[in-house]
């Protein structure tokens, strides 16, 4: 065979180089998916103010630490698994008052590239939406769209079933 040590640290190199554009674009992909989901929400602001003065975010991205234990992470250190799709989770902030403020709720998604593709999936378990993105503006439409009901069904399954008038 032809191939030698050179040919074999140029494919490695050139491998990593493809790796990290792709992570690079893919976390490209994340950050307008947060602008179209925030946007989609019609928030009052950016942020809320607690009791403090201190601002926090309505929308922020990061990872589970454990389960249902969300921790913000900078777009750049989300990070992409051995199968090239990146894993985060959105939080959207649902109690903004000042005094009892702060409640959020995370929904997964996990982002990759099927061929040319960008495929989207949101949610977890039996709860999973599966989308091809469209490249056009608005492109995230239905996945804003599924992380919204997600929040909206976990409300639903919390309520209490019996009311008391």
């Amino acid at each position: 065979m032809g191939i030698t040590f050179n040919d074999l640290k140029e494919k490695h190199l050139k491998l990593g180089q493809t790796q990290w554009k792709l992570r690079e674009k893919l976390q490209g992909k994340a950050c307008e998916l947060v602008r179209e989901y925030s946007e989609s929400l019609s928030l009052p602001s950016d942020v809320w103010k607690d009791s403090e003065g201190n601002e926090h975010p309505y929308v922020e991205i990061g990872v589970w630490k454990k389960p249902g234990e969300f921790e913000s992470v900078s777009l750049p250190r989300l990070p992409m698994d051995e199968n090239y799709t990146l894993n985060f989770v959105i939080s959207t902030t649902l109690d903004d008052s000042p005094l009892t403020g702060g409640h959020r709720h995370g929904v997964s998604v996990a982002l990759h590239y099927d061929n040319v593709v960008l495929c989207a999936s949101v949610g977890s378990g039996d709860d999973t939406a599966y989308f091809n993105v469209s490249p056009n503006p608005g492109g995230f439409y239905e996945v804003c769209g599924a992380i919204k009901a997600l929040i909206n069904t976990a409300i639903v399954r919390e309520t209490p079933k019996a009311y008391i008038n």
